[in-house]
């Protein structure tokens, strides 16, 4: 600070007596560094800390247990291809690469229900027809027939008389 003895505490346009004191240069200085004590100790109004980590965010258990996850089916799947090949030595020499396929419906149990009721029911209606007699005298009809038959070569024999 400015300890001169032409001291002014602030610029002069007109000056007086009280400007050029060094009682004001007391309060002056006091006062700068009251400032000065307070720049020190001031905070700044923006947080630029880090934000708070949360463990979730680094370690992720999910990811892990998916992880886990993976690793337990190659070791069992290891596993059983282990005990194949132990077999494979162990046993027969033999064919184990068959291709069975299976259809898989998904409605193989309600076809097969359906089958069986339109089954039963042809049945039922063969059952019913093979019970069934006749109603019409077979005998009659035949003869009717050869009644008809003789008529119309009666005719035919006549027409072809008479065309000659």
């Amino acid at each position: 600070m400015n300890n001169s003895p032409d001291y002014l505490a602030y610029p002069v346009i007109v000056s007086n007596h009280r400007q050029s004191t060094s009682f004001r240069r007391k309060l002056d200085f006091g006062h700068y560094v009251f400032h000065q004590n307070r720049l020190q100790i001031v905070k700044p109004t923006v947080d630029t800390k880090l934000p708070v980590v949360h463990t979730h965010h680094i370690l992720k258990l999910s990811k892990l247990q998916g992880e886990q996850k993976k690793f337990d089916k190659i070791e069992y799947e290891n596993k059983q291809l282990c005990q194949k090949i132990a077999n494979a030595h162990r046993g027969p020499a033999k064919v184990d690469c068959w291709n069975e396929y299976f259809s898989k419906s998904l409605n193989r149990e309600t076809r097969n229900r359906e089958l069986v009721r339109i089954t039963m029911e042809n049945q039922g209606i063969l059952k019913r027809l093979g019970d069934r007699k006749p109603h019409y005298d077979r005998r009659s009809l035949e003869l009717d027939w050869q009644a008809q038959f003789k008529a119309l070569y009666q005719k035919y024999n006549q027409i072809s008389s008479l065309l000659r």
